[in-house]
Formats: structure tokens, C-alpha cells, sequence
């Protein structure tokens, strides 16, 4: 009776995301399920706990499509990617550098990684959105924008994860001129601003990095655009090998124990076939290891759907996740609901407010919010790292101050990589 109540539960949550219900697993005390739709969804239940990752399949306004699983469990779920994009230069002319070939030696590299195209705007787009979107050019706004394609962006503010772009020489906050005043910061380099659908307020100047990080901020994913000079595009190899050696120990310090740093080159010089060299760098990858798989840009919007547990778009559904480069002791995945839980929301139904009690096993970034039906949040609560047992409160309105209508909502409690949600019943 108990596994029928919890899996009526799943399939009324089901019904409203409209996704297609499989069969519960046999076992009364834990189910594990994955649906596919619209919204691809795993559902983890251990007695009355119960943890729930999703994520869109498409593009908000596009048809879910097909997707590639990469292998079960050979790739590590991460709380933190930090990706840094450089300019113009083929696997050869960087990989000898000083602090290149250091980062080299200690992390995993890639002997066979390419960019998609030339020149460098398609190749921005690739990483973001895992397609170039028809564009072959650097004009500033490029054809088209802004677009409502899926991107890295958009994915995670729909699986309630935080992402930002720290770019070196942006005027101000979710700037969209083509270019700063000293030519330093170009827009072609980044290209969140050519989406409609995202957050334009998490596109940053790159001193908003070190903030974020010396508060305990850092987002879940982040996009580091160096400018026209670190990024060895204006100035000398040396120059470029010299700020990574001064920025990126930083970023590998900042994502922790299950973070990853990803190091890539946007093309080359045109003189090797658009071979790049990429670095993955972090804890959860192997020392000194050198991956013979070809990637390309999708393959890295790939590894940070997996890693992060968003599902696959555009090109990346295609690809394959790297398997053989992960650290296999620190990889292993710790059961996500060991020490950690959620109440059932009280009262519920309710008509001012509600309470939730989390308990965490060991200190977190914790991040909740209320979501209505159609998964459209309603209400950022926080986001900050607690430890221990606490109190979550939802009064019933919404991020603008006004009373949320009644109807069917969800508590969305994201701790570290684990999500836990619970249904509320609002009334009015």
C-alpha cells in the first residue's frame, strides 16, 4: 500500500510535467526510476525520503528529442564546473608552456580534441548551445538573435541550478555592447548575451569571480571569459600562460572535492585542422593522463550535462561523455540521501504559510525555491551553505511580492548535488 501511495505521488507529478509514468521498482522500501518527456526526470525514494534530478530534453518552445546515455556510473555526479575559453592556438603551440604543461602533468588532457568551425563566434556558440545556430561569422549580434535554442544557460535555471559568465572587461552587468571601450572585452567571445532565454543579470565582470568565490557563492556553472590579451588573441602565448598560472589555481580551489575546471581553446590558428588542446583539471580526474577520445565542443557540453545531471541538447546528445578519465576513488558516489531529508511540508494544504525541515549530514550550499506546474519558478527562498537541521518557510508569494494564485506547487531543496522535492497545496 505504501509503495502504491508513493508511486501515485510520482505519477501526479507525472501528470503535470507531462511525462510518460514507467513501472515502480518491486521493493517497498526504495524506488529508483527514470522518466522521459518533456522533462527528463530520476526519481530516488529510500523509505520516506525521496530526491528528484530533471531536466529539459529540448529547448522551451521546441519537441523533446532523443538522447545518448553515457555509461552508468562511470561519470561522476559534480557540484561545481568551471569552464575557460582562450583563443587561436593549435595543441602544439600551448601545450609545451610553462604553466600549461605543468596543469598538464598533474590533470587529464586530451590529445584529440578539435574546435567545430572558424572563426571564433560559432565556436562560442558550440560551447553554449551546443550548435553554431547557422552562424559563420564574427558579427555583432549575430544573425538571428536573440535565440531561444537551448544552452547551458537556460538548462540550468530549469533544473533550479545557478550558472553565471565572468568576463574580463564587460562594462557592467548583462552589458550587450559588441565591444568595451579599450576593445578589450569583445562580445563575439561570449555568448549568453545572444540568448532570450536566460538570466542576464548572472553575465558578470570578471571581478565579480573573486567575490563570489571569497563569499562561498560560486554558481554551479560557470563560463570564465579571459580578454583579448589574456586570452592569447592580442598578446603573446607567454602572456595568456602567465594569467592562467596567476587565475586558474583559484578556480580549481573554488569548485572543491567533486568540481571540475575545464581549460579550452575556441579554434586554432588554422594551421592544424582545428586540432585544440583541453584540460580537465580538478580532484576527480587522473594525474598526468592523457585521453585519446576525439571531442570536439559538443563533447564538452556533454560532460557538463552529465556531471551536473541536466540532460543532453542540440549536438551533445550525440556524444560520449569521457569515461577513462575520472579518478576512480574519489569518483565513487556516496548514496545522495545518506543523513539528508525533508519533511513533509506543514500544514499543507495551507493558505498563509508553510514549513519545511531540512536536515543536512555535513555543511552545504543549499539553494530552494517554489516552482508552479508548467516547472516555471514562483519564489527564490535562498541560496547560501547551512549545515545541520533547519527551517524552510514559503508565505505564498511570489519573487515580485505578490500573493501566488492558489493551485498545485513545488518546494525545490537543491543541497550540494542532490535535490529533494515536496508538493504543496496552496489555497487561497
Amino acid at each position: 500500500m505504501e509503495l502504491r501511495a508513493r508511486h501515485a505521488w510520482a505519477a501526479l507529478l507525472c501528470l503535470q510535467i507531462g511525462i510518460a509514468l514507467p513501472r515502480p521498482a518491486k521493493t517497498a522500501d526504495e524506488i529508483h526510476s527514470t522518466f522521459t518527456g518533456p522533462t527528463s526526470v530520476t526519481f530516488d525514494w529510500r523509505g520516506s525520503e525521496s530526491s528528484i534530478r530533471y531536466g529539459l530534453t529540448s529547448g522551451y518552445a521546441s519537441s523533446a528529442t532523443a538522447q545518448t546515455p553515457a555509461a552508468a556510473g562511470s561519470v561522476p555526479r559534480l557540484d561545481h564546473v568551471i569552464i575557460v575559453v582562450m583563443e587561436n592556438h593549435s595543441y602544439d603551440q600551448v601545450r609545451t608552456l610553462p604553466y600549461i604543461s605543468t596543469l598538464i602533468s598533474k590533470y587529464t588532457s586530451f590529445s584529440q580534441s578539435y574546435a567545430v568551425s572558424h572563426p571564433s563566434q560559432p565556436n562560442y556558440l558550440a560551447l553554449w548551445a551546443a550548435s553554431t545556430l547557422g552562424i559563420s561569422n564574427d558579427n555583432c549580434p549575430p544573425s538571428g538573435s536573440p535565440y531561444s535554442a537551448a544552452n547551458l544557460g537556460n538548462y540550468c535555471e530549469a533544473a533550479g541550478l545557478t550558472w553565471k559568465s565572468y568576463c574580463e572587461n564587460l562594462p557592467s552587468v548583462g552589458s550587450t555592447v559588441c565591444s568595451s571601450s579599450d576593445n578589450l572585452y569583445r562580445r563575439k567571445h561570449h555568448p549568453c548575451p545572444d540568448f532570450s532565454n536566460l538570466t542576464h543579470s548572472r553575465e558578470c565582470p570578471y571581478n565579480q569571480l573573486a567575490t563570489d568565490i571569497a563569499a562561498g557563492t560560486l554558481p554551479t556553472l560557470s563560463l570564465v571569459v579571459p580578454n583579448m590579451c589574456h586570452d592569447m588573441h592580442d598578446c603573446s602565448d607567454s602572456t595568456g600562460d602567465t594569467w592562467l598560472s596567476n587565475d586558474l589555481p583559484a578556480m580549481i580551489s573554488a569548485v572543491g572535492q567533486r568540481g571540475l575546471v575545464i581549460l579550452t581553446w575556441d579554434e586554432d590558428d588554422r594551421s592544424s585542422g582545428n586540432h585544440i588542446l583541453t584540460v580537465f583539471a580538478g580532484p576527480m580526474v587522473k594525474s598526468n593522463y592523457v585521453c585519446s577520445q576525439t571531442i570536439d565542443h559538443y563533447t564538452v557540453v556533454r560532460t557538463i550535462c552529465d556531471v551536473l545531471g541536466l540532460s543532453s541538447f542540440a549536438n551533445a546528445s550525440s556524444k560520449t561523455t569521457p569515461s577513462d578519465v575520472w579518478n576512480t576513488v574519489t569518483a565513487v558516489e556516496p548514496n545522495p540521501l545518506e543523513g539528508l531529508s525533508l519533511s513533509p511540508p506543514s500544514p499543507n494544504p495551507f493558505h498563509t504559510a508553510m514549513t519545511a525541515t531540512l536536515w543536512l549530514p555535513s555543511e552545504r550550499l543549499v539553494h530552494a525555491f517554489v516552482a508552479d506546474c508548467s516547472g516555471r519558478r514562483v519564489r527564490s527562498l535562498f541560496a547560501e551553505r547551512r549545515s545541520g537541521t533547519f527551517e524552510i518557510t514559503w508565505d505564498g508569494s511570489r519573487d515580485d511580492g505578490e500573493p501566488a494564485g492558489p493551485g498545485l506547487y513545488f518546494l525545490y531543496v537543491r543541497a550540494g548535488r542532490d535535490q529533494l522535492v515536496r508538493k504543496l497545496a496552496l489555497t487561497r
